[in-house]
């Protein structure tokens, strides 16, 4: 085996050894085609001769005609022919315009009333509250047994609904209102309570309707 690797190791480098010579041929052969490069010569710009000039013709220049002048016109006016202006025509009278009529004014409405507008307001405001109040179901419902203290007819999860949806997430605002409503005397008043503090509550919706519920077993 190791007169073999020798042997193999001899070719290699024989082989290396010709390629060299190969490769020194080729580079001599290519500084043999290498040419110098020769610049081009730049070509001289062409002379264009000028024109010769051209002799003028013999004889006299003919000279341009002048345009003839136009002689002034005199307006003769003959101050014997008479001028006729009769004196009919200057007192012609002017015809006056032919304007229409002024459009008469419409009646303005009698005014109304004050006592009756005051009057006619607040009927509309009653029939207005009355139409509300018939859709307020807490109204008509039977509220359940009367208690002497409101908190005792809510429970704890309407009390959490009652706190986050009509009192802002305020739990002293919803204590203080059921004190109110605890030291009220009639439903009347509970009602202008909430209409004054708190104009806002949709009477319909249902957190209204279970709280309104546990203030009727208390003022009903």
């Amino acid at each position: 085996m190791g007169n073999i690797d020798d042997k193999t190791i001899s070719a290699i480098l024989a082989r290396i050894e010709s390629l060299k010579g190969e490769i020194s041929l080729l580079e001599e052969d290519v500084k043999a085609l290498a040419l110098p490069v020769t610049q081009a010569p730049v070509p001289e710009p062409e002379v264009v001769p000028e024109p010769e000039p051209v002799p003028e013709p013999a004889g006299t220049p003919v000279e341009e005609q002048a345009a003839p002048v136009e002689e002034p016109v005199e307006l003769v006016i003959d101050d014997d022919i008479p001028i006729d202006i009769s004196i009919s025509d200057m007192d012609m009278p002017v015809p006056e315009p032919d304007f229409p009529d002024p459009v008469t004014e419409a009646p303005s409405p009698e005014p109304a009333e004050p006592g009756k507008a005051i009057l006619d307001t607040a009927k509309a405001d009653t029939a207005v509250m009355d139409v509300m109040a018939e859709k307020q179901a807490w109204r008509t419902d039977r509220p359940g047994m009367p208690v002497k203290n409101i908190i005792s007819a809510i429970s704890l999860n309407d009390r959490v609904l009652l706190i986050n949806v009509l009192f802002g997430e305020d739990p002293l605002l919803f204590q203080e209102a059921i004190s109110r409503f605890n030291s009220m005397g009639s439903l009347s008043e509970a009602l202008e309570y909430i209409a004054e503090n708190y104009p806002g509550w949709d009477m319909n919706s249902e957190p209204v309707y279970r709280l309104m519920m546990a203030v009727r077993r208390k003022l009903s």
